[in-house]
């Protein structure tokens, strides 16, 4: 078997298991954790509505498929800072760089942290009985392989980390991915991310939790490049028994500013999204604008992206 027909047979099983996933369900009913680690990674994304499994070549974009870092030649670091509802933060940190001929290193590391989280009993109260605080952290690091020109695949392994009121526990995980240029104009990409066993938070000489699942996602996608200059996306994703459907676009208007737009479709809170970004030689600054809905206020993603 040629590494062509290889890579053709592991994207097209990617891509149907996104779609057995959507009507799947859970025989066992678990405790969903690292909520914090379940926003969008990266201005850019959000601002395109998170429709990037086909787009490579950026170290942000590995977190949805580790094949993304395909492409990143020259050492490139991201940083990125998000505030989410006034009291939770998100910091990250993903970098791309190819090793030799053919073969990519990536990382990264996510930190999301709740210091106001009100504790309540059974009966209801003006004030809180006492605050506590919640923090998600992921790190991850991975190889990403150029099977041919039109054809990539990445892996990525990590380590989970969730710690709320003092109850801790962590878990190791997966991504795989692939993507595929059709012709100048059309990239496919499909990707699992966050594969693991479930965990538990303990504390020393308290009962355990109840199992907790991993963030687990399921993508697939395309993007169409039009005239160079302007970018459409679609990605059919899957998490937490529902399969969503994300569409974004992003346009050059200037050599140092593009603008992007985006919808997601299946979620109760949130759908536009819009971002923008400033170039200037190596440095990209990136900013997404996410208004959510039921009162729950507009969240600001920002990044900042240099190479050497």
């Amino acid at each position: 078997m040629t590494r062509t027909v290889l890579f053709r047979s592991v994207l097209t099983l990617l891509t149907a298991a996104i779609i057995v996933c959507g009507s799947r369900v859970r025989a066992v009913e678990q405790v969903d954790g690292l909520f914090m680690l379940k926003n969008d990674q990266g201005a850019r994304a959000s601002g395109m509505g998170a429709a990037v499994v086909a787009l490579g070549n950026d170290p942000n974009n590995t977190a949805y498929n580790p094949a993304a870092a395909v492409g990143l030649d020259k050492f490139t670091a991201s940083f990125g800072h998000t505030i989410h509802w006034e009291n939770i933060r998100l910091e990250s940190a993903y970098f791309g760089i190819g090793l030799f001929p053919n073969w990519y290193l990536h990382g990264g590391i996510r930190y999301g942290a709740d210091d106001e989280i009100e504790m309540r009993g059974s009966v209801p109260s003006a004030e809180p009985d006492a605050i506590f605080d919640a923090h998600d952290i992921s790190f991850k690091t991975g190889l990403a392989y150029r099977v041919s020109t039109k054809y990539s695949a990445g892996v990525a392994i990590g380590w989970f980390l969730e710690e709320i009121g003092g109850y801790r526990g962590s878990a190791f995980n997966i991504d795989l991915g692939a993507q595929a240029k059709l012709n100048d104009k059309i990239d496919l990409g499909a990707s699992v991310t966050n594969l693991g066993k479930s965990f538990t938070i303990t504390q020393a000489g308290q009962p355990g939790s109840d199992k907790i699942s991993l963030p687990t996602t399921w993508r697939a996608g395309a993007t169409y490049l039009y005239r160079d200059y302007y970018r459409g996306a679609v990605d059919l994703v899957y998490f937490d028994n529902k399969t969503r459907l994300h569409v974004g676009a992003e346009g050059q208007l200037h050599e140092y500013l593009d603008l992007r737009v985006g919808y997601q479709f299946g979620y109760d809170t949130k759908n536009f999204m819009a971002g923008a970004s400033f170039r200037y030689r190596n440095i990209v600054v990136d900013y997404a604008f996410v208004p959510y809905t039921s009162n729950l206020g507009t969240s600001h993603l920002f990044n900042l992206t240099f190479s050497l």
